[in-house]
């Protein structure tokens, strides 16, 4: 049976490799083949390009990459394709004639979960340094000018040294990174199940957080950098008009500043959260649904506080 074959992986694995039917179709098709480039083997599923890098590095435990970077089945995978192959409920024949996505379905699903942009970047030790360091600098220089400090999701107007900016905006990212590593384990209910990682609820929490290597948590904050730079529209928006003198942004203090402010706040916010739900799924993969749970989580913190600093129950920053 297939929960015996793989009996030394949890249970969270266990549904994450049978709930979504891409991926045992990938399975499948690399068991059939015995080892294939990605290339014909998104060829052969029909499936685009950032769908294949992200279930597969999601089945990162069962498929890994020969020296010709040709993907093959690592033992593990070659035990649960054995299990898929001889369930009688389950065949390959049956996997392979789903109907593919159509193009605009595609499209939508590139465009509102981008996973395709994180393959590249997040894989890359030189390509996940350069981008974040560009993001850093180019974030960095904004706020700068504009005078904003960010705290979640919002900004805040601040009068210290660029150094003092600088120093928020890290611990802003820092802050980020927490509250995703915190919530996405107790959100997708992983922690909530008995198996590895202890008998209590408590050391389940902290086996979440820390099973992953130093490594692979260095590169989740770096691309936080990266996943946060459209939230940087907002103070694009201030330079843009502060260095032309557009006008668009009205008298401070008046009731259609405030209003096309949060405007501006909200372009911003939602250009922000489908790059941030692609890259919490991306990197700690967990599900689309999870990572929306996640994001959009943080979003309602950051609304909270962001309303109670601006009517002035918690002293302004």
């Amino acid at each position: 049976m297939l929960l015996t074959a793989i009996k030394d992986r949890s249970e969270e694995d266990l549904v994450w490799l049978l709930r979504y039917k891409t991926r045992r179709r990938i399975l499948l098709a690399i068991g059939d083949m015995g080892k294939v480039s990605a290339t014909a083997l998104r060829d052969s599923l029909k499936i685009s390009t950032g769908s294949l890098y992200y279930n597969l590095r999601q089945l990162r435990m069962f498929v890994t990459q020969d020296s010709d970077r040709n993907y093959i089945l690592t033992e593990e995978g070659k035990r649960v394709y054995r299990a898929l192959k001889e369930k009688g409920t389950i065949s390959a024949a049956d996997l392979m004639e789903s109907e593919p996505p159509s193009k605009l379905s595609g499209v939508l699903s590139n465009i509102f979960f981008p996973v395709w942009l994180y393959n590249p970047l997040y894989e890359q030790k030189a390509a996940m340094a350069i981008v974040s360091a560009l993001c850093f600098a180019i974030s960095s220089a904004l706020l700068i000018y504009t005078r904003q400090i960010p705290l979640l999701l919002h900004f805040y107007p601040i009068q210290p040294s660029p150094l003092l900016i600088i120093g928020y905006y890290v611990l802003n990212v820092v802050l980020i990174y927490v509250l995703f590593t915190v919530f996405t384990p107790i959100l997708s209910g992983s922690i909530f199940k008995r198996g590895e990682g202890g008998k209590n609820l408590f050391q389940r929490i902290v086996f979440r957080i820390t099973r992953a290597s130093s490594y692979e948590e260095l590169k989740f904050f770096l691309g936080l950098f990266v996943a946060i730079l459209p939230l940087m529209i907002f103070p694009a928006i201030l330079a843009v008009n502060k260095l032309f003198s557009l006008g668009i942004i009205p008298v401070e203090k008046t009731q259609l500043y405030y209003l096309i402010r949060d405007a501006f706040l909200i372009i911003a916010q939602v250009a922000t959260l489908p790059l941030l739900i692609a890259f919490i799924a991306y990197g700690r993969r967990t599900t689309g649904t999870t990572a929306a749970l996640t994001a959009l989580v943080i979003f309602f913190i950051s609304h909270i506080i962001y309303q109670l600093l601006t009517v002035g129950f918690v002293p302004g920053i």
